[in-house]
């Protein structure tokens, strides 16, 4: 006995779907792939140039010896003052290091996050279950301590550290973050766009679009979104995640401006960078 047309049909549409899913999966990451590659042949030839430089001009550098400094004076012992606490900063894109040049290539994971929650059946106007206010008043406090740098500079700090990553310089990879409603903070030279999200802190897993984001991403087959992440110093380790297409990735939940959320489970290319210490005089 033949099975029922529908079931037939709708085995051919389930190998449809997974085949198109397979072809979007292996185009990204040819894309990837292709980024990756980019970088590398960017970085050997930077590489060459300055192994050239180095050997044409060689400058003999000599030390000087240092008197020792006399032995402090003796005195009335006093309690050492508390360490003060360091100073918060941004990390310093010229101090960073690649962990790994090539980066790593994240495969995407199958569970797919799905459709904003839907309100629950029960739910009745006034009912939500919300706490009422207590008596009095109550006022924020402020709990952290207010960053000594602007939003604008920790941005400029993520684009000098895309950069580092991907091994380009300012020609190849332009700032357009001061051009209103374009949609993009970054534009290279094979007119790719890039839209940075940088976080002083962790990576997050949603990120928020602007509506100028939103349609630049949807209209421009060439966009990463780019999230970077670990900026302030000590915070932790610095990454830079490039995530192309990632309106095919990500779940969109509109709002004013747009949420994706997923972004630990797209296919990306991630790059870690470690800042070095600075070298400590005897």
């Amino acid at each position: 006995m033949t099975r029922p047309r529908t079931a037939v049909q709708l085995t051919l549409a389930d190998d449809q779907v997974r085949r198109d899913r397979e072809a979007a999966e292996a185009e990204r990451e040819r894309r990837l792939r292709e980024l990756g590659d980019e970088v590398d042949q960017r970085r050997t030839a930077t590489k060459a140039q300055a192994s050239t430089a180095a050997g044409t001009s060689q400058t003999a550098v000599i030390l000087r010896s240092v008197p020792s400094a006399p032995p402090p004076a003796t005195g009335p012992s006093v309690p050492p003052a508390p360490p003060a606490a360091p100073p918060r900063r941004l990390v310093d894109p010229g101090r960073l290091r690649l962990v790994d040049p090539s980066g790593i290539i994240t495969s995407p994971k199958s569970s797919a996050a799905g459709a904003p929650t839907a309100r629950p059946s029960g739910y009745a106007s006034g009912t939500s279950g919300l706490p009422q206010p207590r008596a009095g008043s109550a006022i924020p406090q402020q709990h952290t301590p207010p960053r000594p740098y602007t939003g604008t500079e920790q941005e400029k700090v993520a684009l000098d550290v895309v950069r580092k990553a991907l091994a380009t310089d300012d020609d190849w990879l332009r700032d357009l973050r001061a051009q209103r409603d374009l949609g993009a903070d970054a534009v290279d030279a094979l007119s790719r766009f890039y839209e940075l999200k940088a976080y002083k802190v962790a990576e997050p897993d949603t990120v928020l679009l602007t509506p100028a984001e939103f349609q630049r991403a949807v209209e421009s087959d060439g966009f990463f979104l780019v999230i970077v992440s670990g900026l302030e110093a000590g915070t932790g380790p610095v990454s830079v995640r490039i995530i192309p297409q990632p309106l095919h990735q990500l779940t969109c939940r509109p709002s004013s401006s747009v949420m994706v959320t997923g972004i630990r489970g797209a296919h990306s290319r991630v790059y870690q960078l470690k800042e070095e210490r600075l070298a400590s005089w005897p």
